[in-house]
């Protein structure tokens, strides 16, 4: 792991950039180009909370944090594939799970986790959810980013999980460099798909975005 005298560590931060060129690439597909405005926002104001995240657990160590704002991500992203109404059931059974592991007994920072895997839950599933509702090869695009994310975090997971066998400098490794073979393709793949990603001519005017997302 490469660092910086000032204690900047090189490696962590080029991977945050790396995302960040993700959102960039979100910002890209202009007026004409983007599948709706408004679709293209929600991917944007997701991926833009996904930057601040692991900005939070990345680089700052805040783990706390970074987990909060990635609960934010995934009610993003779920809410851009369905509804309000599925966000705020996706919030109830989040907070519901937090509470059931803490006063369970777990640390703060696995109780936390067990909101999230609620909340990636309803996203991936929301994921297959919207299939008919975007084209070809958008809808496609959207469910392998989001099972490429949920590996991600099946990983992440893995390295926090108090097991012996998982805290040996091998495993620990595969399991680090699995994090990140999974993660930067997920968010590669779904920050293109706000975009018209082929030549639909005549369908061109007929498809204009999910029906219910054009509903503010």
């Amino acid at each position: 792991m490469v660092t910086m005298g000032i204690g900047i560590d090189v490696d962590n931060t080029i991977r945050v950039m790396v995302i960040a060129g993700c959102l960039l690439n979100a910002f890209m597909a202009k007026d004409g180009f983007a599948i709706s405005k408004r679709d293209q926002i929600i991917l944007i104001c997701a991926l833009m909370l996904t930057v601040i995240a692991d900005t939070f657990m990345v680089i700052l160590g805040m783990n706390i944090a970074g987990i909060l704002v990635f609960c934010g991500v995934q009610a993003a992203h779920n809410y851009r594939f369905t509804n309000k109404n599925r966000v705020i059931a996706q919030g109830v059974m989040g907070i519901g799970a937090f509470g059931v592991a803490y006063l369970s007994g777990l640390p703060l920072l696995m109780a936390l986790g067990a909101a999230y895997a609620v909340f990636l839950l309803f996203s991936v599933t929301g994921a297959f959810m919207a299939y008919q509702k975007y084209p070809a090869p958008n809808n496609i695009m959207i469910i392998l980013g989001m099972l490429l994310f949920m590996a991600c975090d099946i990983f992440v997971g893995l390295y926090n999980l108090p097991i012996e066998a998982l805290q040996a400098p091998a495993a620990r490794e595969f399991i680090q460099r699995g994090i990140w073979i999974f993660y930067f393709p997920s968010q590669a793949i779904l920050s293109s798909t706000a975009r018209k990603l082929k030549n639909y001519k005549d369908d061109d005017e007929k498809w204009q975005g999910p029906p219910k997302a054009r509903r503010m």
